[in-house]
């Protein structure tokens, strides 16, 4: 049976530490073992947490820290970091950003790809036409030398997680790389230093696999909670294996647990489970506060 190895990109700040040790137990309790956790930074301390995570049995391997290059700011080039760096001995790999838990069991055996296809979870926002993308797409893809036509026909619409065979993790990741630096930046008034737009990586990975000639397989294993009120899904054999907790709202938004004092204290205290998708992540994080004996 060809392996999979799940790999977390992080960063060694306050805002994704917690993230990080959430996913880690998510991991171990759900899947059964531990992820590769992927740290970028720049040779100072690791954050406590991530020792925390070490102790319970965590794999980190450290990485350079991507975000700033030629002085723009963009902290997603450090999940193309990320699949370059990670030393995996396995046939997959199973790339996943921070913000992610399990759900349930994750389906290795429907994900056994050839060795030309990566995999692109349904996300639904990843439409070419859509006047917030053009016409910088297409013409990145003009610069790339990629058809513009071909984003459009099969219409990839995906992101995390990625499976991706470990024979092109160098290739793809410095295509990635490559791919996303032709994108334009957006004005420095708002936001004090030059970055890139958030979907940059994901589209700079589609136009990666297309330079490359590999084939995209569409998954549709993630629940988001962009309607955190909601109750949770059945998890049957047909439910969600993942929650991508990527929005924000009253019930629980990542981004109040920014600051050193909320990622160390605050998030652990979260309110109970309500049954709700915002509920279930608020139970992993009180949960996940037990696991790593945090008072």
């Amino acid at each position: 049976m060809p392996r999979h190895e799940i790999v977390v990109c992080t960063e060694n700040t306050d805002y994704l530490v917690w993230q990080t040790m959430l996913f880690h137990y998510s991991c171990v309790t759900h899947l059964g073992r531990p992820p590769i956790v992927v740290v970028h930074q720049q040779g100072e301390p690791l954050l406590p947490g991530f020792e925390q995570i070490r102790a319970a049995g965590g794999r980190l391997q450290l990485a350079p820290n991507y975000r700033d290059l030629n002085g723009i700011s963009y902290p997603p080039r450090n999940t193309a970091g990320s699949l370059r760096h990670v030393e995996a001995d396995a046939d997959y790999i199973v790339l996943c950003d921070s913000d992610m838990l399990f759900l349930q069991p994750f389906p290795y055996d429907e994900l056994i790809l050839s060795d030309r296809q990566i995999s692109f979870d349904y996300c639904g926002y990843l439409q070419p036409d859509a006047p917030e993308h053009q016409p910088t797409l297409d013409d990145v893809c003009r610069q790339a030398g990629i058809n513009p036509r071909r984003l459009r026909k099969p219409l990839i619409d995906g992101g995390v997680p990625h499976v991706i065979p470990t024979r092109w993790q160098r290739p793809l990741s410095d295509s990635w790389f490559e791919m996303m630096e032709l994108f334009p930046t957006i004005g420095t008034e708002d936001y004090g230093q030059p970055r890139k737009t958030w979907l940059t990586a994901m589209w700079a990975l589609v136009m990666s696999m297309h330079r490359l000639k590999l084939k995209a397989v569409s998954t549709k294993l993630c629940l988001t909670n962009f309607q955190e009120d909601q109750p949770m899904p059945l998890l049957d054999a047909a439910g969600p294996k993942v929650l991508h907790y990527c929005y924000g709202g009253p019930s629980f938004n990542k981004r109040d647990f920014g600051t050193a004092e909320a990622a160390n204290e605050y998030v652990w205290k979260v309110p109970k489970d309500d049954g709700s998708i915002a509920g279930t992540i608020r139970r992993q994080l009180r949960d996940a506060r037990k696991f790593y004996g945090i008072a």
